[in-house]
């Protein structure tokens, strides 16, 4: 039993205090998950999500002290950009939450830095049923073989559309099951030049510019990968035949048929555009977390539409996941704990504020009726792993020679595309190899 220090015992009777209700505090440097001389185990969850985000884990947590009266959680938010540097701090200085939400490609490298702890014993010991999950859902969360995260939400891709442009255009919405070749001359029949001075005034699609993750999609529907599945090569892939085909495509798209708005601003995320939302472009390809704000803006009449096939029907995911850390005082009771936080009770709450990981709850007549959700859930079926699932050094040596690579095609329609890919390939192999070898 660990020792506590005033600020330990300050935070136990602020919860005490306010009748066991869940509340997120401060992170405290000097508390860790323990029982307490009064026979109640205290666990804490860490969670990078902020405002009302907090909601369903705050709802979450008191239906689970409820159902475990000897049991107290106290929910930590970190806010900002300090979420990873603050659990790798507070691993390193033993005092981390006993669970912990990360997103995907944290996964790699947190659980190669042995931060969290292998799941596969823990659930099976209390008979937890991983097949509860949509397919797919589970992978991200897995490490050479073994379990370290379950799912807590997800996105995949899909293409949003703006009704109103489409009708004006009389051009018929898109469909299931559409390619590349649909998407393009969707896109050149919608793009306009309404005050005829040799400027788009609406364009056909809107792009994510030099956001290498969404361009994972573009390689994958070509059918290559961007990474060998040893983690250990880029080069025969990122320059691969595939490879230079999306990235031509996907340059193409806003060079020579310019269906497609230029990047408004290379250093903000998904290239900085805004004519979607304006009701200036047709349709955006991205994930979902923008939709809610869609469906309340008055120059858009949303559709969404799953992306189309090229060689192959293809999607990429976007997961966050719950897992316990290494550091954790009592194994047993964070697993029945994150055993609940992420099953299907606690997808029930989920499912008000991100799309169910469970099973069961995503055949539920309010989510499964709903149109959007339909089409987001089905994208499943279609996932190709991202290359970051392949090694744990993808955001070190990888993406900056993609996004350089981006940027360039982007800008200089001029510029050979096996050759910038066959030159981001070689940059981002010596960057692997060096990490490799240290």
């Amino acid at each position: 039993m660990r020792k506590w220090t005033l600020p330990g015992l300050l935070v136990v009777l602020l919860l005490l205090l306010a009748g066991c209700q869940t509340v997120a505090v401060p992170v405290p440097v000097e508390s860790g998950g323990s029982t307490n001389n009064t026979g109640i185990t205290i666990l804490r969850a860490g969670t990078g999500d902020s405002g009302e985000g907090l909601t369903p884990h705050q709802t979450i947590i008191e239906q689970y002290e409820i159902a475990n009266p000897d049991v107290l959680v106290q929910l930590e938010a970190i806010a900002g950009r300090d979420y990873y540097t603050r659990i790798l701090t507070q691993i390193a200085a033993d005092r981390a939450p006993d669970v912990m939400n990360i997103g995907d490609d944290a996964v790699p490298s947190f659980a190669e830095r042995g931060a969290f702890v292998s799941l596969d014993a823990c659930l099976a010991e209390i008979g937890f049923d991983t097949s509860v999950y949509l397919p797919g859902l589970l992978d991200p969360g897995m490490v050479n073989g073994e379990l370290f995260f379950l799912p807590k939400d997800y996105s995949t891709l899909a293409v949003y559309y703006n009704k109103t442009i489409f009708d004006e255009a009389g051009v018929p919405y898109p469909e299931d099951g559409w390619t590349w070749d649909d998407l393009l001359s969707t896109a050149q029949a919608l793009t306009q030049d309404t005050d005829n001075d040799g400027e788009p005034d609406i364009w056909g699609i809107q792009l994510p510019a030099n956001w290498t993750t969404g361009f994972e999609y573009w390689v994958a529907a070509a059918g290559g990968s961007l990474i060998s599945e040893d983690g250990t090569s880029y080069v025969g892939y990122m320059d691969s035949p595939e490879a230079i085909r999306a990235a031509t495509f996907y340059r193409d798209l806003y060079n020579t048929y310019q269906v497609a708005p230029p990047p408004a601003d290379f250093s903000a995320f998904g290239g900085g555009n805004s004519e979607f939302d304006n009701g200036q472009a047709a349709m955006r390809l991205f994930g979902r977390w923008p939709q809610s704000g869609m469906l309340q803006n008055p120059n858009i009449e949303l559709g969404v539409v799953g992306t189309p096939a090229d060689a192959q029907a293809a999607n990429i995911l976007f997961w966050g996941g719950f897992g316990i850390s290494s550091t954790t005082d009592n194994l047993a009771a964070a697993c029945d704990f994150l055993s609940y936080y992420a099953g299907p009770e606690a997808a029930e709450v989920w499912k008000d504020w991100a799309l169910p990981a469970v099973t069961s709850v995503a055949e539920m007549p309010e989510v499964a009726d709903d149109p959007f959700n339909a089409v987001w859930i089905d994208e499943l079926n279609d996932l190709q792993p991202r290359a970051y699932t392949f090694t744990p050094y993808w955001n070190e040596s990888a993406d900056p020679a993609l996004r350089t690579a981006l940027e360039t095609l982007l800008l200089d329609p001029e510029a050979d595309v096996a050759t910038v890919m066959e030159t981001a390939a070689a940059e981002a192999q010596e960057a692997l190899d060096e990490l490799l070898n240290q």
